[in-house]
């Protein structure tokens, strides 16, 4: 069983967003999950362009000013 808190990082308009992003802090050892909020993309499922319902990525909560500044996030999110 998983007990690490997650804690919402940033939001996206496209799947594909939030997948660079999660790279970029896989990059640097930093741990993510990507939640599509059981939607799809405008065009369909399997498509990764804008998504109808927005896309979160998380991080584990010890880990979120990290990540921020790994993503050179602002304080107010981006």
């Amino acid at each position: 069983m998983n007990d690490r808190s997650w804690e919402i990082l940033n939001s996206y308009a496209a799947l594909y967003e939030a997948e660079l992003a999660a790279g970029r802090l896989n990059s640097v050892g930093i741990p993510s999950r990507i939640d599509q909020h059981g939607g799809m993309g405008v065009l369909g499922p399997g498509h990764a362009g804008k998504s109808v319902r927005g896309v979160t990525l998380l991080v584990p909560t010890n880990r979120v000013a990290e990540a921020r500044t790994a993503l050179d996030l602002d304080a107010e999110g981006d």
